[in-house]
């Protein structure tokens, strides 16, 4: 039976001048890209300006973010940062638990607002970077002892993260201000079809960047002209680590899981291998976690090219270094047919593609993946940096304002 032709209906920037006009920005490819406008670039609508002004109403907001060697601090009125700051901490280096560090974090904390004269009392709110959590649907969850038994335990793995819900608990205990987190990795929205992976016993998982990746596609359905909800696209955060996203209406249906999952090599990442080669050599190892350590920070730039400085890179191609070129060629490659891919669950009917993250920084990078990618949706869309700061400050706000409920973790 002939196959069906794609219909300008069904595919309309394949067709006529949107068609030809792609084809001409591919050629224009390595030209600086611009970023995406966002709301917050543009100058305020009278509707954004009364939002502002009831969010001041509110009072001040408090954003914890811990990393593996820093803990990020924001104090906010409204959208206007008060105080913004990236304490660096030094990790046991013997390899304790990350729960083990909870004391010297929040006397690290408190140590800083002695220093500014900020008293958590003035504060109505304290937004929290959520950890490996059990998998929960997307949005705003209030920290409770559940949450932090889960997070204290490390029920579900081990990462700095976990320690932002935990300080924020003991900073809001024994007062009225409510504690909570957004969008943490483990947001699991995935659809059946989305969780078999081809072993019985084995089943898909959903991690993702999801707090920059669901902040980042609501500036996109801005710049659309469209509601969250009705969004189709397929997101890119792409930082130390990377997420491939499929968003359907709103939804991260599917996801290449980067974290010792699938998608493409990162900067420290394996990615996804061929499994009779991952079987050989996992017979090299006594030891499970000197494995782990090889493909989770051993791996992909740092492990052809020794480095994990992205600038570096870009520098070592300039100088004309043939290697740190190639193995950079095979990164875009990977990270382009892992986009692709996951345009699969919108049937053709994605409305963008969409790159965020650190290294969306990189002209370098985005120059060439918008050679890959620019035919595959009608808008390729760029909103450079992690934006987590941001987006738990936005959070917070929705929930005081009653414009996003406040759901209650069960673990």
């Amino acid at each position: 039976m002939p196959r069906k032709p794609k219909t300008a209906k069904e595919f309309p920037w394949l067709f006529h001048e949107t068609y030809e006009r792609r084809q001409a920005d591919v050629k224009s490819a390595l030209e600086p890209e611009k970023p995406a406008k966002s709301p917050a670039s543009k100058k305020q609508s009278p509707a954004n300006g009364e939002r502002d002004k009831r969010m001041k109403e509110i009072g001040r907001l408090l954003v914890i973010n811990i990393g593996g060697t820093s803990t990020k601090l924001g104090i906010y009125f409204g959208v206007d940062a008060i105080s913004e700051t990236n304490l660096n901490f030094q990790p046991d280096p013997k390899g304790r638990k990350v729960t083990d560090e909870l004391p010297a974090r929040l006397e690290q904390v408190n140590r800083f607002f002695s220093h500014v004269g900020f008293d958590i009392k003035h504060c109505a709110c304290i937004m929290a970077r959520g950890g490996l959590l059990a998998p929960i649907t997307a949005g705003i969850y209030r920290i409770n002892e559940k949450m932090c038994a889960d997070l204290a335990e490390a029920k579900y793995g081990e990462h700095p993260s976990n320690l932002s819900a935990l300080v924020s608990w003991e900073l809001a205990k024994g007062s009225s201000i409510p504690a909570l987190i957004a969008d943490p990795v483990v947001v699991d929205e995935f659809t059946p079809l989305a969780r078999i992976s081809g072993v019985p016993g084995i089943e898909r998982a959903s991690r993702q960047h999801t707090l920059n990746v669901r902040a980042t596609c609501k500036k996109a359905a801005v710049a659309l002209g469209i509601p969250f909800e009705k969004l189709n696209c397929v997101c890119a955060h792409l930082g130390s680590g990377f997420s491939i996203v499929t968003v359907k209406n709103g939804k991260l249906v599917d996801n290449a899981d980067g974290l010792l999952g699938e998608g493409p090599f990162s900067l420290e990442r394996a990615g996804v291998l061929p499994i009779r080669k991952v079987i050989d050599l996992a017979y090299r190892f006594k030891d499970r976690r000197e494995l782990e350590y090889l493909l989770s920070k051993r791996s992909g730039i740092a492990g052809y090219l020794g480095l994990s400085d992205f600038q570096e890179v870009e520098r070592r191609i300039s100088a004309g270094d043939d290697e740190a070129k190639l193995i950079f060629d095979a990164m875009v490659y990977q990270i382009a047919k892992n986009v692709c891919m996951y345009t699969a669950p919108l049937k053709g009917k994605q409305q963008a593609v969409v790159i965020t993250g650190g290294l969306a920084h990189s002209k370098m990078l985005v120059a060439e993946l918008k050679k890959y990618l620019i035919w595959l949706a009608p808008d390729f869309l760029v909103y450079p940096g992690e934006n987590e700061m941001e987006a738990l400050r936005d959070a917070g706000y929705s929930a005081l304002l009653g414009e996003e409920r406040i759901k209650e973790y069960t673990g």
